[in-house]
């Protein structure tokens, strides 16, 4: 199997194209590559939207979590009389996202009275809704006090199955899908299948909606699909494994066993890269506004120093001499102070802070997986380097401890939504014949990229396993982690690139639309196991 296009390759001598749509990222190519040909930033119809989710009955913490990510915080009044703190935030909007179909006005989302009757009202439910039915009656907000700069926006976001208007969807998908292949498809061939790589629990209109495209409005012959978490193990060869997720917005563990993937068994938290981008801006900001605070004790120290009696020079000395020594100390101790002030001057700490609240989510990236890393605690292995970043209109110090201490997050105790109950909840929901299926465990995803990851996972699955002292002794020499040649963010497409070699893969086409035949087999998630 060819690792990537060669130069004089035709994409006549590829049987399939490969699409998967991530959080982040969406992925496009043909079969039988490692690597995609076209790479793209996934549009806003995965909307991150911190005040639609942060209600304020919260009973899993998740709101403090994004209390320390967001850019500002304001008090509101709960219903049970206590105050409580919402985060506030600034989405922006695309032209493609504003749209005249399924409206809702973010404004009037997080209004404090009646918070779970708006949810419903607001986002189109009914109590048919909680069972599962397909919502149609949409509201649609007026123009006027009520709404954000007199404009109206949607609200996609598939963790929710209120907003499942499949018209819009079909209008969004042809959009999107057209632009990815027009990237890759250079003639008018469209004989050839799509494989698509499908997160298993989108909602099934919206897995829908996105093959019914493909078919009939871009015109592919047919499609076929595979699960995203089971796709990995084609590179392995590997029928039992637990696949875990580092994604964006995710992580999410799921067991296989015999190629049979244990979906009552899959656990996710909130919890990924968009947490790890938002507390390293917050950790570059606070790192400038200490050091600045530091500045102006120093400099009130100074000024008393200076403005003390005269009749006490003696003692003046000696304090001198003490506050000399207690500096030299402080420079040895705290180097990170001194390195932000020499740059301080360049830039006014108003510059400063505002630069790095408009640093782009490329740059974030960048230093996420280039500088950042999860520090070895138990070799205490930590790095004293600070490093200098350079932006278009600024310099930002990133100093040592904001480089490891960023991504943190995932495993910290002081929210719920971590790696540590992550696994706590998987061990809870396997017997202990199914322990076999930890003999292998493999990461993929984009957060598996940082840089001492593998063993900070590792220890905080043995921590827990100790804990729940669930299984027998010296289990933890039965584990053992997968290491393909591929990276980790690439392991899933990699994977149904393989797949897609497979014989007697399930064609779906014009007719199995017109009979439900596809929309059955996603919602009952027919063919998503992993065959050899």
């Amino acid at each position: 199997m060819e690792k990537r296009l060669r130069k004089h390759d035709s994409e006549n001598d590829y049987k399939y194209y490969v699409l998967q749509i991530g959080r982040k990222y969406t992925y496009a190519g043909y079969s039988g590559l490692y690597k995609p040909i076209s790479v793209s930033v996934t549009p806003n119809f995965f909307v991150y939207n911190e005040k639609f989710h942060n209600l304020v009955q919260n009973k899993n913490n998740f709101g403090e979590m994004i209390q320390i990510c967001s850019k500002g915080e304001h008090q509101q009044r709960g219903p049970n009389g206590k105050t409580t703190f919402l985060p506030t935030c600034e989405v922006q909007w695309t032209a493609d996202q504003l749209r005249s179909t399924t409206v809702l006005d973010i404004k009037d989302a997080t209004q404090d009275t009646g918070m779970d009757d708006t949810r419903g009202a607001a986002c189109g439910t009914t109590s048919a809704d909680d069972e599962g039915k397909v919502a149609t009656n949409f509201p649609k907000t007026t123009q006027g006090e009520n709404s954000a700069e007199g404009k109206t926006f949607p609200i996609y976001h598939y963790e929710y199955k209120y907003n499942q208007d499949i018209n819009l969807w079909d209008k969004f998908f042809e959009e999107f899908c057209f632009r990815i292949f027009h990237n890759v498809v250079k003639t008018g061939n469209k004989v050839k299948k799509v494989i698509v790589v499908l997160n298993m629990f989108l909602p099934t209109i919206i897995k829908y909606s996105l093959c019914k495209c493909l078919i009939e409005k871009l015109e592919y012959s047919s499609i076929s699909y595979i699960n995203d978490l089971v796709s990995p193990l084609y590179l392995c060869n590997c029928k039992t494994c637990v696949v875990i997720d580092l994604g964006y917005l995710n992580c999410r563990a799921l067991p296989i066993i015999n190629g049979f993937p244990l979906y009552h068994h899959h656990t996710y938290v909130n919890n990924g890269g968009f947490y790890i981008n938002e507390e390293l801006r917050r950790l570059l900001k606070e790192q400038y506004l200490k050091a600045n605070l530091s500045n102006i004790k120093n400099g009130e120290r100074e000024k008393n120093y200076a403005n003390s009696n005269a009749l006490y020079n003696d003692l003046h000395t000696n304090c001198n001499t003490d506050r000399d020594q207690h500096k030299e100390k402080k420079e040895c101790t705290d180097e990170t102070y001194d390195l932000l002030n020499s740059f301080a001057t360049m830039h006014s700490l108003e510059e400063t802070l505002n630069a790095i609240d408009n640093m782009s989510d490329e740059d974030i990236e960048n230093i996420k997986v280039k500088y950042c890393y999860l520090k070895c605690e138990k070799n205490n292995y930590v790095s004293d380097k600070h490093i200098l970043y350079k932006l278009k209109n600024c310099d930002v110090v990133i100093s040592a401890e904001t480089r490891w201490k960023a991504c943190e997050i995932l495993f910290s105790k002081e929210y719920d939504q971590n790696i540590y109950s992550l696994f706590s909840t998987m061990l809870d929901k396997l017997t202990i014949y199914e322990s076999s299926v930890f003999c292998n465990i493999l990461l993929v995803g984009g957060c598996s990229n940082i840089k001492g990851i593998l063993s900070k996972i590792a220890q905080t699955f043995f921590h827990v396993v100790k804990e729940k002292k669930k299984f027998m002794n010296n289990f933890e020499n039965k584990v053992h982690f997968l290491f393909p040649k591929i990276s980790p963010n690439l392991r899933q497409f990699a994977g149904a690139s393989i797949y897609s070699k497979l014989d007697n893969l399930p064609d779906y086409g014009q007719e199995q639309i017109y009979s439900n035949i596809l929309y059955d087999h996603l919602d009952e998630d027919v063919y998503m196991m992993f065959k050899r």
